[in-house]
């Protein structure tokens, strides 16, 4: 084969890398502008109806990481969940979640790796389970509603409509004792309703249902930055929640070392 021909076989190869990436995800495209790295976005999750308060903030750690710390002020114990973004799909590609019990105690708990051989996820909880397992994803991009879409909060910058209608594939731990520990669940569709005011700033209002968690909620987008503002579903993605409220309290910029002593300050 000629040099010729090698690099037009390995420009086509290319094309048609991309070209699967883009079917994949029809909905998203990546401006790298819009990762919003050092942000921390304070959360306040209840239930819709303003119990069962706990708080969460997300921190974009880099132009791929995310990190979501759940917590009680001056509690005993917190979650930290991290996650490796995949902009090629926009999907959660690695998810670490580890148990924090003091400013310098943290044990990892579970984790999640996607195999795109066989869009399935590898999922690994030793407390349960000593072996992994592994789940199909039927959809992409795929998010846990159990991390609190955090995976879709970021990914909603990148929409190339904001007003077009679209769907993601939802996956979660099962709560079951016996059986599967992980299952993909069914999509979640997102319909834009109209623009209006939520938390006192421009937002655009969706709502979202579907198999994927077997109810429906109402999601509103802050129109310049692109973040969940406030969302509520008539379903809990926790079995200690009825349903799920996740409102915007505050965001600030932090510096990695800001962000672990933030965390460290909880205890």
């Amino acid at each position: 084969m000629s040099k010729i021909s090698s690099i037009l076989v390995l420009a086509s190869a290319i094309l048609v890398g991309v070209g699967l990436a883009a079917a994949q995800t029809p909905d998203f495209r990546l401006r790298p502008g819009r990762v919003a790295v050092g942000t921390v976005y304070h959360y306040l999750k209840t239930n819709v109806d303003g119990t069962q308060p706990e708080n969460i903030s997300l921190y974009i750690a880099n132009s791929t990481r995310i990190e979501s710390f759940k917590f009680h002020e001056k509690g005993t114990r917190a979650g930290l969940v991290t996650a490796e973004m995949d902009w090629t799909t926009f999907i959660p590609a690695k998810i670490e979640s580890w148990q924090v019990s003091s400013k310098t105690d943290r044990k990892l708990f579970a984790t999640l790796t996607y195999k795109p051989a066989d869009q399935s996820v590898e999922v690994s909880i030793p407390a349960m389970k000593p072996t992994s397992e592994f789940a199909r994803i039927g959809l992409l991009p795929f998010h846990l509603y159990n991390f609190d879409l955090a995976s879709l909060n970021v990914s909603l910058p990148h929409l190339i409509d904001p007003k077009r209608s679209f769907t993601v594939g939802i996956a979660d731990p099962t709560f079951k004792p016996d059986g599967p520990m992980f299952a993909y669940r069914g999509g979640l569709t997102f319909t834009f309703e109209k623009d209006e005011e939520r938390n006192g700033v421009k937002c655009r209002r969706y709502s979202a249902a579907g198999d994927g968690i077997g109810g429906k909620g109402t999601v509103w987008v802050n129109k310049k930055g692109g973040y969940i503002e406030d969302m509520e579903f008539d379903v809990a993605n926790n079995p200690d929640w009825k349903t799920f409220k996740l409102k915007l309290l505050k965001k600030e910029t932090m510096t990695a070392a800001g962000w672990q002593q933030f965390i460290a300050s909880q205890f």
